[in-house]
């Protein structure tokens, strides 16, 4: 019997584990780049960088990855104006950053990312934009995105950009 309850706290613990192996893997619906792929990209064509700070254990990132990435809308808006990276915050891995190599867990610490998920905005020559914390539903990320990729960061606030952008698209 003991043998039985062994075997299967076992299976619950190896498939809690193959869970969070595979959410850095996951299909949102695009390719994922490493931050030194982003940051070379962008300082040739001028676009921002996405990074995505998540955990392994996270479930609103993984929810991030299955309900708000793979929408038509955050697909383009993500195409149109950004290189996205992934960063597990929990992670070993080493990573580039601005020249600086450094394991992913080091890079979290340096942005100071204390919930998950976090997306940071960085613009293409390293610079951090901002940053925005929490699950985002595809309806306001998809606007976040084209707020911080056209620059309209720089002369309104996010409300009124929203405003707007809803009024464009027929919303009320």
């Amino acid at each position: 019997m003991r043998a039985i309850f062994v075997g299967c706290l076992l299976l619950v613990f190896a498939s809690a584990n193959s869970h969070a192996q595979d959410q850095g893997e996951f299909d949102s619906g695009f390719d994922w780049l490493s931050l030194s792929e982003a940051q070379a990209l962008a300082e040739e064509d001028g676009k921002k960088i996405l990074l995505f700070g998540y955990a392994e254990w996270c479930t609103y990132c993984l929810k991030m990855r299955k309900e708000t990435y793979p929408d038509s809308t955050v697909l383009s808006s993500l195409s149109q104006y950004y290189h996205p990276v992934q960063v597990d915050a929990e992670s070993e891995e080493e990573i580039n950053y601005n020249g600086r190599t450094m394991k992913s867990y080091e890079l979290a610490r340096f942005l100071r990312i204390t919930s998950f998920p976090t997306h940071f905005f960085i613009d293409s020559d390293g610079t951090i934009l901002g940053a925005q914390p929490g699950f985002i539903e595809p309806y306001v990320f998809s606007p976040l995105l084209n707020y911080v990729g056209t620059g309209a960061f720089q002369t309104m606030g996010f409300e009124e950009y929203f405003e707007i952008e809803d009024d464009e698209e027929g919303g009320e």
